[in-house]
């Protein structure tokens, strides 16, 4: 067979196929997936734009879907999460506050969850290892970041700070401990809205499925007061002794003897510190408060006594 000849043979067979392809019917149905259904849900997004006083105002809504993996000890829990997200703002700005509405659904044959969430954030985090949902709500200006957090397992919101929270670990384990320091500068005021007279913070410790203690710091009358800032202060964690691991520049620990067994009893022998710079010679003072059986203890606290004032306002227990 020549060139020729060869050449003209594939040139036929291509022009055959692409022929077949072209009156081949085309279809639009879905991919089937075989296998047990054990979950079905569909939702739509909308959009409306509407004249308010001159202004051109937009509302948006939007569904979609996430999947995560919820852990109780050891064992993974798959979760569906169906999100709403709700944006309202004018054409001509930003709005950075979003209404988030979360639905959580197991979705094999696990220990059973169901639950609903809802809150404004500015934006959310979802696998982050730390067996809970991190919603981040933006200030502006003076405004610090407010940070909440939120349980897989319940949808509880069981931990809130300001600027940036410290973490307890345990090898190997998803389960966390939070410290954090909610100061007066956070963005929708939650000290000066329920903190009483006198409140500069709120100092929470929490696990990853439920609020543990929370303590109100409250700055008391004299020639510093007025010095005291009001944003969060430097934070680190203190270890008490050889089973604790002070990393991440003093904003982690790592329980170094721990592993799943271990008891809320287990977590203990070590403090929180913050630092408080204040006046014109960058003078500071320092709050220590231990960690002892898994939770505050105010009654061994150190701190000026003639600056602050510091005291319990909720206790919990690990669900």
């Amino acid at each position: 067979m020549t060139k020729r000849a060869f050449y003209l043979v594939i040139c036929g067979l291509l022009l055959v196929t692409c022929c077949k392809q072209r009156n081949k019917p085309q279809t639009n149905e879905p991919v089937k997936v075989s296998g047990k259904q054990v979950y079905q849900d569909s939702s739509s997004s909308m959009v409306k734009v509407f004249d308010q006083n001159g202004r051109v105002c937009i509302q948006q809504t939007s569904t979609y879907y996430e999947m995560v993996d919820a852990y109780e000890g050891t064992n993974k829990i798959p979760l569906l999460l169906k999100i709403t997200r709700t944006d309202l703002c004018y054409a001509d700005s930003v709005n950075k506050d979003k209404v988030y509405q979360i639905s959580a659904q197991s979705v094999m044959d696990t220990k059973p969850i169901n639950w609903q969430a809802q809150f404004v954030a500015t934006d959310i985090q979802l696998k982050d290892k730390t067996n809970t949902i991190e919603a981040i709500h933006e200030g502006t200006g003076e405004e610090e970041d407010l940070i909440r957090r939120f349980s897989l397992q319940s949808g509880k919101e069981i931990f809130s700070c300001s600027y940036g929270d410290m973490k307890v670990s345990i090898p190997n384990l998803r389960e966390r401990r939070f410290v954090g320091f909610t100061s007066r500068n956070a963005v929708t005021n939650p000290v000066k809205n329920t903190g009483g007279e006198n409140a500069m913070a709120f100092i929470t410790y929490s696990s990853s499925s439920a609020s543990i203690s929370k303590l109100v710091l409250k700055l008391k009358r004299g020639a510093v007061a007025g010095k005291i800032p009001s944003y969060t202060p430097e934070m680190t964690f203190v270890a008490g002794n050889e089973n604790s691991n002070v990393v991440e520049d003093g904003k982690g620990l790592l329980m170094m003897k721990l592993d799943e067994n271990y008891k809320p009893t287990d977590l203990t022998n070590f403090s929180v510190q913050f630092t408080v710079y204040y006046g014109d010679d960058n003078e500071s003072t320092t709050i220590t408060i231990p960690v002892v059986n898994d939770k505050f203890d105010v009654s061994a606290a150190k701190y000026d006594k003639d600056i602050f004032e510091l005291s319990e306002v909720q206790t919990g227990s690990v669900q």
